[in-house]
């Protein structure tokens, strides 16, 4: 009878760590006070118990930013870092802090640690701290604030803080700012960003305070950092899809012959003209054929693309279009238009590739159609040249593009309510990034970012949400690209540049080894490798967006062609313990009743 006890109490005790897992880490916050920010700890708490994948956050006292949005992104990271299936677990976050604090994405990467761990089943060091955002590749991103956290660290009694890599050096006020321009893709929006110059080395800081300061560039770095052991698996293959490089390549070709038609047509009907615009089109025209030698399609058809506007302007321009012939240029345009949207529209998407595929010829589309309502028809202006001459280029390159809607790549599941889901969650990101920008650097101009996120809400109400997911991860990303330039000097954006670069060709040799080639963030790494010589920021751009559209499939679950059904260990382990507990119970002598006499 002692050991059956003794037996019940040990299950009893068992018993609450197959329900739960519970564990904490200090979290590096900053606070407002009169003077502006100053440092702040508070406590992050998790549960992880069976459930339906629900995931509850309880805040006290409220944070300043909504932390409910990166707080179910860093669960999605970490169950996407150990491709887990979290929908059979319950994830119950609570934050408590001594005053209301800022939070929000600067919180992300300590929720990714703590989430990895409990499903993983390791612990971490809790006498270290981190800060950072959690971004798409599992990159630890740049925040706010960060000398504040540190001083907050060492009063706390931690003894190591991981940060950001790329924010080593603080500014002090009243330091040099410098300005410089960003353009986007479109070539129509110019980003005025201001970085100030490096004053603090915050490495050297905290030594002078005795605290460790490490600079981390992703999850399996900060786990280190936490663990002292090594994560993930490095060992990616990054050999380039054979069917995308032949694909881009005859994209490329497409764009760059049509170049060669337009000069010809030029030389033939007018001579060799040599004005200022012909000189930077023929300029073009030769980068992309170094671009070609270099196996760079997505560059040399980007470089095709700008030269056939600005051909296809000068062309227009001599050719003294009369009202009719303009009349009729736009109606051809508005019938492509039309034919191609009708095409894909019918088309079923069943892969990463088709998804890219078609956002990226809607884009064009769209684009093609509002410089087409720009042209007016009767005093026609230069203006109107090249708003016919860009829209009827960019019709064309989206014509070129829809060869890749061809269901390459593996499968996933991808109807209306996955698409409206994925959308939602990804304007939500870029929001809170968005906001949490603006309340650190107020004096920086958004405008550009904030009408991406505009045009994604666009697309949401009108249910294109492919457009959504694809706009709203540039404004996430342009966010991000603020954030990370405003913390260093010019003199580390390459430094930056590079490591952007690298984990962008990381997060792509990840995905080649899921099946999956993201040929939107394979071109955008492409292309931002070739603009590294040329123009470093608009190079981290779109390094930013490789990052960013490289692990779209997170949002999308797996079509299997087999069915299987998952057994949850914790379910199996109690009914389990119940047959032995049954079992024990029937093995009690019970004691025979006395029959009266």
């Amino acid at each position: 009878m002692k050991k059956l006890i003794l037996l019940l109490l040990i299950i009893l005790l068992i018993v609450p760590s197959i329900y739960a897992k519970q564990g904490h880490l200090k979290l590096l916050a900053v606070k407002e006070n009169d003077g502006g920010y100053e440092g702040a700890v508070a406590d992050l708490y998790l549960e992880v118990k069976s459930g339906s994948g629900n995931v509850f956050l309880d805040t006290f006292p409220l944070t300043k930013i909504d932390t409910q949005i990166s707080t179910r992104f860093a669960k999605d990271m970490a169950c996407s870092y150990l491709d887990k299936d979290c929908s059979n677990y319950d994830f119950i976050y609570t934050i408590k802090a001594n005053s209301p604090i800022i939070a929000g994405p600067s919180a992300g990467a300590a929720i990714t640690l703590l989430t990895i761990s409990l499903l993983d089943d390791f612990s971490l060091d809790e006498s270290i701290g981190i800060t950072g955002t959690i971004n798409s590749g599992w990159i630890v991103g740049p925040v706010g604030g960060v000398k504040e956290k540190i001083d907050a660290a060492k009063q706390a009694g931690l003894k190591k803080v991981l940060i950001p890599e790329g924010e080593r050096f603080f500014n002090e006020e009243g330091s040099v700012i410098e300005t410089f321009d960003v353009m986007f893709p479109n070539d129509s929006k110019v980003e005025n960003v201001s970085i100030i110059t490096k004053t603090i080395d915050l490495v050297e800081y905290g030594k002078e305070k005795g605290l460790e300061v490490v600079e981390v560039s992703d999850i399996d770095q900060a786990l280190y950092g936490f663990t002292g052991k090594k994560f993930g698996n490095g060992n990616y293959t990054f050999d380039i899809d054979d069917d995308y490089e032949e694909t881009m390549s005859e994209l490329a070709y497409q764009l760059c012959n049509r170049s060669d038609k337009l000069i010809r047509d030029i030389d033939y009907r007018y001579g060799s003209k040599q004005n200022e615009t012909m000189i930077a089109a023929l300029n073009l025209t030769n980068r992309s054929k170094a671009a070609i030698l270099n196996g760079s399609y997505y560059s040399a058809a980007s470089y095709c693309f700008g030269a056939n506007v600005k051909f296809t302007y000068v062309l227009v321009s001599i050719n003294n279009l009369s009202e009719k012939e303009m009349s009729d240029n736009i109606e051809i345009i508005g019938k492509n238009i039309d034919a191609l949207e009708k095409s894909i529209d019918n088309k079923k998407k069943e892969t990463i590739t088709d998804l890219e595929a078609y956002a990226v010829v809607k884009e064009r589309l769209i684009e093609s159609e509002y410089y087409k309502e720009l042209i007016s028809t009767g005093n026609i202006t230069d203006d109107d040249i090249y708003n016919l001459a860009y829209s009827s280029e960019r019709v064309y390159s989206a014509f070129s593009w829809a060869n890749f809607f061809d269901h390459r790549g593996k499968k996933v599941n991808m109807d209306n309510d996955m698409l409206e889901l994925s959308c939602k969650a990804k304007i939500a990101e870029a929001e809170e990034r968005y906001n949490y920008v603006s309340l650190f650097y107020p004096v920086l101009d958004l405008s550009g970012t904030r009408k991406e996120i505009d045009y994604a809400y666009d697309d949401m109400n009108n249910k294109s949400y492919e457009l959504c997911l694809f706009k709203a991860s540039q404004a996430k990303a342009e966010s991000d690209v603020i954030l990370s330039v405003s913390g260093i000097g010019s003199d580390n954006i390459i430094g930056l540049l590079d490591k952007k670069l690298e984990v962008a060709k990381k997060n792509v040799a990840k995905q080649i080894a899921k099946g999956n080639f993201p040929i939107l963030a394979y071109s955008y790494y492409e292309y931002g490798t070739e603009l590294r010589e040329k123009d470093n920021y608009s190079a981290l751009l779109y390094a930013e967006y490789a990052i960013e559209l490289s692990n779209l499939d997170m949002y999308f679950k797996p079509v299997h062609k087999v069915f299987y059904f998952e057994i949850d260990t914790n379910h199996v382990l109690l009914i389990v313990l119940g047959i032995l507990i049954g079992y024990m119970l029937s093995k009690i002598p019970r004691k025979k009743d006395k029959k009266k006499r």
